[in-house]
């Protein structure tokens, strides 16, 4: 006879540690099959490792709250957002965020997308098969380019948004030396950036501009407006690079996958879904438990912190089969969490979608294979995941 486990085991494990940071997949994996919730004793909170009590916590806002999360004190890289706001201040923030995401405006981004990745991919092939890092050759030129546009942010500077993004990501840890080392690199970054928020700088129809406009229409406040636009900024930046990144390292690991896509292009949206799962851009998020409750037959006082941990639970057995295997039949929309779920789901998420979808789209029209010439290197980062180079090879279509 088995005892149920009622209290969450403790554990000495660090997510940050710097070993850790090398492997994220195989140590927070190794945490998710100790226990559905472990408390992490060096910190304090509470860990929630599984798919079903992760999409049960983010379902239940009223339980889990987004306002008090471990690691979130205040940090100039860091603008209070919507995910970090509940009902009814959420409500309206988001609204504001829905309204510039709109059908019609989707459609403007979604034509101009297109053309700048067809662009792209043909200046990548000009000259036949070219080597090149996926991560800085093609993820990071392609959103360098188009994001900041559809925001509507001058050009000059913008090389500074990939040292932004790094110290974004970074600010949500333990202030070790490694978190100083961040902040102390991007702050020339973050003087970018704070300078080119400002209404006046804002180009005419960009996204910067409607949130000006929802301010002067009285729906939310100028200071809201900057703030936004900056969060909008930090949260759309660095994780679209690293899921279209992502995206291309798993073609070029599971070459069988990239014949697939290309005999059947219709399976492009569910490629990217598939890449999400097994290489989500962000790693964990945040909660504080504001009544006593369990989850997994866990108990959870009131008052715990909590990361609901869902790079591990992307690969949960629980969840999927064969779940290391990058399989983009394997339809992940709607059931992996790199998006979030629930009320605090990400606005932006159909930008993302579009843009890879448009580039993935324009590759496979025109590449043949997409080969591994070299050991990628995965960045070393407290919550964002992804790679710092991976080195490929595009063969052009005949």
């Amino acid at each position: 006879m088995t005892t149920a486990v009622t209290h969450a085991p403790s554990s000495d494990y660090d997510p940050f540690d710097p070993e850790v940071l090398k492997d994220v997949h195989l140590h927070d994996g190794t945490l998710r099959e100790v226990a559905p919730v472990v408390r992490i004793d060096r910190y304090g909170f509470y860990a929630v490792t599984r798919h079903a009590e992760i999409q049960k916590a983010l379902r239940d806002w009223r339980t889990f709250s987004s306002t008090d999360r471990p690691f979130y004190e205040p940090n100039p890289f860091r603008p209070n957002a919507p995910l970090m706001q509940d009902p009814p201040d959420h409500t309206q923030t988001k609204s504001v965020m829905l309204r510039i995401f709109s059908k019609d405006n989707m459609a403007k981004m979604q034509a101009y997308f297109a053309d700048s990745a067809s662009r792209l991919v043909d200046d990548l092939l000009a000259d036949g098969a070219v080597s090149l890092d996926g991560y800085r050759d093609v993820a990071a030129r392609y959103v360098l380019q188009v994001f900041p546009d559809v925001l509507g942010l001058p050009a000059d500077g913008r090389e500074l948004l990939l040292k932004f993004g790094d110290a974004v990501f970074n600010a949500f840890g333990p202030q070790n030396e490694h978190h100083h080392a961040k902040m102390r690199s991007g702050a020339p970054a973050l003087e970018w950036v704070e300078a080119n928020m400002k209404r006046e700088l804002q180009s005419d129809g960009g996204i910067g501009w409607q949130l000006y406009t929802a301010a002067d229409e009285g729906i939310i406040s100028e200071t809201e407006a900057e703030q936004l636009l900056k969060a909008v900024l930090g949260a759309g930046f660095d994780t679209t690079i690293f899921g279209i990144s992502g995206m291309l390292r798993a073609f070029a690991d599971n070459p069988d996958q990239w014949r697939l896509l290309r005999a059947r292009p219709d399976l492009i949206e569910s490629a990217f879904e598939e890449a999400l799962r097994v290489y989500p851009p962000s790693r964990f998020g945040g909660r504080v438990a504001l009544r006593d409750t369990k989850l997994g037959g866990i108990s959870i006082p009131a008052g715990t912190k909590l990361l609901m941990m869902w790079l591990g639970a992307g690969r949960d057995p629980r969840k999927w089969t064969d779940p290391d295997a990058f399989r983009i039949d394997r339809h992940s929309a709607g059931s992996h969490l790199s998006f979030g779920f629930g009320i605090h789901t990400c606005a932006g998420q159909a930008v993302a979608r579009l843009e890879a979808k448009s580039l993935l789209s324009a590759l496979v029209d025109r590449v043949e294979r997409i080969e591994l010439t070299g050991a990628p290197r995965r960045a070393i980062n407290f919550q964002a995941f992804g790679h710092e180079t991976i080195p490929i090879r595009l063969v052009p279509a005949g």
